[in-house]
């Protein structure tokens, strides 16, 4: 098996340059797509907490008029 000849260093470390920049960009863009999981998935845990805190509160006053005989 021969190996390549490269035709001249100066195109070689042209092509690695260029592809270090789109890696980088890439990089950038997986960073912000990222972040903004983040924030998203904080938000879905704000909306559980508060569904649960409201569900308990009604369940709470349900079982108070119960126990109390107002309701049912």
């Amino acid at each position: 098996m021969k190996k390549k000849q490269v035709s001249s260093p100066k195109i070689s470390l042209d092509v690695i340059s260029y592809q270090l920049k789109e890696i980088h960009i890439d990089v950038c863009k997986n960073s912000r797509d990222i972040e903004q999981l983040k924030s998203q998935v904080a938000m879905g845990k704000g909306g559980i907490k508060a569904v649960f805190i409201v569900g308990s509160l009604i369940a709470l006053i349900l079982g108070a008029l119960r126990i109390f005989k107002i309701w049912g």
